[in-house]
């Protein structure tokens, strides 16, 4: 039998997020019991006072994790459902699962679903896009925090920016001559074949460029150059900009996440979207 505490314990796929009060399983291995998985990580999550566990879950597992109180949030294919994870909830405090905003935030994605989707005009003049080493650290944590009250990430911190940058994540930005207006992050995982599309901000007074979208898709491209994966994106569910963004983009509607993560000065609910 396998130790479950060691491997809760040890598993770099486990993280103790206090920033965001939540424990965070990006995955496991294939053959472990959920039914002991499920107490390990439970006692985790109150040992360190979390609030709510994120689990990707392989799909065969998760009648047996429901069993053990946690709910379906979100599902991660593309057409082939070999490649297959589910987004499961747990939470340790059953405030954290109430949203009072479901219904609003259901009008949003139904909104734009329904909007026609027009052609992106062409890119003002003087708006420059490039992809961004680890030189742009600061000028990215700058715009990060400028932008957002709170944040998931410890974006402050420009070397935080530089490592995700050197550990092969990819951002992307906008400029007007050497000011940095807008960016926007992919963050490959091989492991679990997947890529999040993250990090996007633009600067109030440059919004209505449709900045984001054209980053995303040059982010997009580099990604895709050397490896399929599949996309997918947690886009605040109560910002309809992002959410067109990424209908317009090609990606598909596949689950909310609720109070998921501490940004713009709250817990919001995110919505996951797949391409």
């Amino acid at each position: 039998m396998l130790n479950m505490m060691s491997l809760v314990s040890s598993s770099s796929h486990i993280i103790v997020d206090e920033r965001n009060k939540r424990l965070v399983v990006n995955g496991y291995l294939r053959g472990i019991k959920p039914a002991f998985f499920s107490r390990e990580l439970i006692e985790l999550a109150v040992d360190k006072k979390l609030e709510k566990i994120w689990l990707w879950a392989l799909p065969a597992d998760v009648p047996e994790f429901l069993g053990f109180g946690f709910r379906t949030e979100g599902s991660l294919f593309r057409d082939n459902f070999e490649e297959f994870a589910i987004s499961l909830a747990y939470y340790v405090n059953p405030a954290r699962a109430v949203s009072d905003k479901l219904q609003t935030e259901n009008d949003i994605v139904d909104s734009v679903r329904t909007e026609p989707i027009r052609r992106l005009s062409s890119l003002s003049e003087g708006i420059r896009l490039k992809l961004l080493n680890q030189s742009f650290g600061e000028q990215i944590s700058e715009l990060l925090t400028r932008v957002f009250e709170s944040y998931p990430s410890p974006v402050e911190d420009p070397q935080y920016i530089r490592a995700l940058i050197k550990d092969g994540n990819i951002f992307a930005g906008a400029f007007i001559e050497k000011k940095l207006i807008s960016v926007a992050a992919a963050y490959p995982d091989k492991e679990f074949n997947r890529c999040e599309m993250t990090d996007c901000a633009t600067l109030e007074e440059y919004r209505g460029n449709s900045l984001t979208e054209r980053l995303l898709g040059i982010l997009e491209n580099e990604v895709l150059k050397h490896q399929t994966l599949n996309l997918f994106t947690l886009a605040r569910a109560q910002s309809y900009g992002m959410n067109r963004v990424f209908h317009k983009l090609g990606y598909r509607f596949q689950g909310r996440l609720i109070n998921n993560c501490d940004i713009a000065g709250s817990f919001e609910d995110m919505n996951l979207w797949i391409k």
